[in-house]
């Protein structure tokens, strides 16, 4: 069980942003201020990723996230864990890119209902993270709502709403299958090789264009990456 509570942490540490091929999808929207998440995949399912870990006595804990992107670029997500063996059996935890103010929290909101201001709990590199301990009355919100509204502060004081799309969740919450521990490392080790891959051959490139321009100054260093 420490794994499955290990993969919990750095899950929320990264960002959340696993995805590979058969799970679910990042949903990508172009458009700024209000990421829409319209779905537009036959079945609604594939917006959640489940993953799920046996328990001592039998049981099961589950994970399931959804990760929202715009044109490729990570702007959301949502987590919901249920788990028997703990004394929180289901916690929520969405997170959003830095940058955003955090006196203000991360307000949560299931359709047009009444909106829940939630303190964020942690910032890494990439992403800050809000946790809510959540019962079933608020699991039947979900499963009855359509979208949930992730609405966030900018450094312009501007809010910035990301739309988690509800289709799929009561299909996927009430299903009891989904991947293993095993099978979400597999896929995420062929996703990390093929990253490499890319990153080894987007670097090839550009030391060939290195090499057709001027040389650059001695002792010049490239800026680190944004």
């Amino acid at each position: 069980m420490k794994l499955f509570d290990a993969i919990l942490a750095g899950a929320v540490a990264a960002g959340l942003m696993f995805s590979f091929a058969g799970g679910a999808f990042a949903q990508d929207s172009a458009e700024a201020g209000m990421i829409d998440l319209a779905n537009e995949e036959s079945d609604a399912t594939n917006n959640w990723l489940k993953v799920c870990s046996e328990l001592d006595d039998g049981g099961q804990a589950c994970i399931m996230r959804q990760v929202v992107t715009n044109t490729g670029v990570f702007t959301g997500s949502f987590l919901l864990r249920n788990d028997p063996s703990q004394e929180s059996r289901l916690l929520a935890v969405a997170s959003v890119p830095i940058g955003v103010l955090l006196p203000f929290g991360l307000t949560w909101q299931i359709d047009g209902g009444k909106p829940v201001r939630v303190p964020y709990m942690l910032c890494d590199p990439n992403a800050c993270s809000a946790q809510l301990v959540v019962n079933e009355s608020y699991i039947q919100s979900l499963k009855r709502g359509n979208q949930l509204k992730l609405i966030a502060k900018n450094r312009q004081n501007e809010d910035i709403t990301i739309a988690i799309n509800l289709a799929g969740f009561t299909a996927t919450y009430d299903n009891p299958e989904g991947i293993s521990i095993e099978e979400l490392n597999e896929a995420n080790s062929t996703e990390n090789v093929l990253e490499q891959v890319l990153q080894d051959r987007a670097n090839q490139l550009r030391e060939e264009m290195e090499n057709q321009s001027a040389p650059a100054t001695p002792g010049a260093t490239e800026a680190p990456a944004q």
